[in-house]
């Protein structure tokens, strides 16, 4: 079959056009095989080798300095204050007489129990060389000996009766208060004064549900005063019960106070190392969040390539924060770790 000449043109057009796009394809190949995706080109970021280090998480509580030990002298027998030589703020040893009540009829009630004692013994002295002599029975014997017994009784008796006019400081500490006068009537059971325990003081403070498992006997702590002072002590009692109304524990802080500069009930900040180990300390801009919502920060492993670690938050402090999770001594990627 002979082609016409239209034919042959559009035939020779077609061919021609299948040849320039078929060598465009295989040169256009060779050039994307030559030139690496944009994506696989390595970039680079800043590192930095993070050692670890001491790491101590401290509890912070509000609380108030509070007397080891604060008692009221209370009287134990009734009388009018006859003296009071003690003043205010002193410090007192044990047995320091803080205030006197008069003896009134007490004291000659003391002076006939020991003239009726030595009465008492003198016969049954007599009685027992008669006894031994033949001349008194042994039941007048046993007589003389129950009225020498019952005459101790009755000294004693006036001794105590005496001596509670005296009120003494059982321990040494400081008399904090004075509360008679000269001339007042005590009944028993009211106070002359007050009597604090020099040292050691305690600062006492309450925790929340959430740290108090932080914190254990012999703990070491401190605790800024509102006046200034600073005192460092270990922690004495941690509370096994909570307060109903707070859901609180109360923790006690046992610091020394040998110059009696502390007082009782002043407002105090205490702070507590509750757990010592070692942490590393990250810039915050290079903590990240993973694909799986997981904080972490990207390091650069040995072969120079790059891996994700999840952290867990400690701490914060102005140079960073302290985070677990890290091992050694990594290469942290402090810049680019967001791409």
């Amino acid at each position: 079959m002979k082609l016409t000449g239209s034919a042959k043109t559009a035939l020779a057009i077609a061919l021609a056009t299948v040849l320039y796009f078929g060598a465009r394809g295989l040169m256009g190949g060779r050039g994307e095989t030559a030139a690496a995706p944009e994506s696989e080109k390595p970039f680079a970021v800043t590192v930095a080798t993070v050692p670890p280090q001491p790491w101590l998480e401290e509890v912070r509580i509000r609380g108030r300095t509070q007397a080891f030990r604060k008692i009221r002298i209370e009287a134990e027998t009734s009388g009018v204050v006859a003296a009071t030589p003690v003043e205010p703020g002193t410090a007192v040893e044990a047995g320091a007489v803080l205030c006197a009540l008069r003896p009134d009829a007490r004291e000659a009630a003391l002076r006939e129990a020991r003239a009726a004692y030595s009465k008492a013994r003198l016969d049954h002295d007599a009685a027992i060389r008669l006894a031994k002599e033949g001349f008194r029975s042994e039941t007048a014997l046993a007589s003389t000996r129950a009225a020498l017994d019952l005459a101790k009784a009755n000294l004693e008796q006036a001794e105590v009766a005496v001596g509670k006019t005296e009120l003494k400081a059982p321990w040494a500490g400081t008399f904090d208060q004075r509360l008679t006068e000269i001339g007042a009537f005590l009944n028993v059971g009211d106070a002359c004064g007050v009597l604090i325990q020099r040292s050691p003081f305690l600062v006492v403070g309450a925790v929340s549900e959430r740290e108090v498992a932080k914190i254990a006997q012999g703990d070491e702590g401190s605790a800024v005063l509102s006046t200034g002072e600073k005192v460092e002590g270990v922690v004495r009692f941690v509370s096994k019960s909570s307060d109903a109304a707070t859901r609180t524990f109360e923790v006690q802080l046992e610091v020394p106070n040998e110059n009696g500069a502390l007082r009782d009930g002043v407002t105090a900040d205490i702070t507590i190392a509750a757990d010592r180990r070692n942490a590393h300390l990250v810039p915050r801009s290079t903590l990240i969040f993973d694909d799986r919502g997981r904080l972490g920060v990207r390091t650069v492993k040995p072969d120079d390539t790059v891996a994700f670690v999840e952290v867990k938050l400690l701490g914060e402090t102005d140079s960073g924060v302290f985070v677990a999770g890290l091992e050694g001594a990594p290469r942290l990627i402090t810049r680019g770790q967001d791409f």
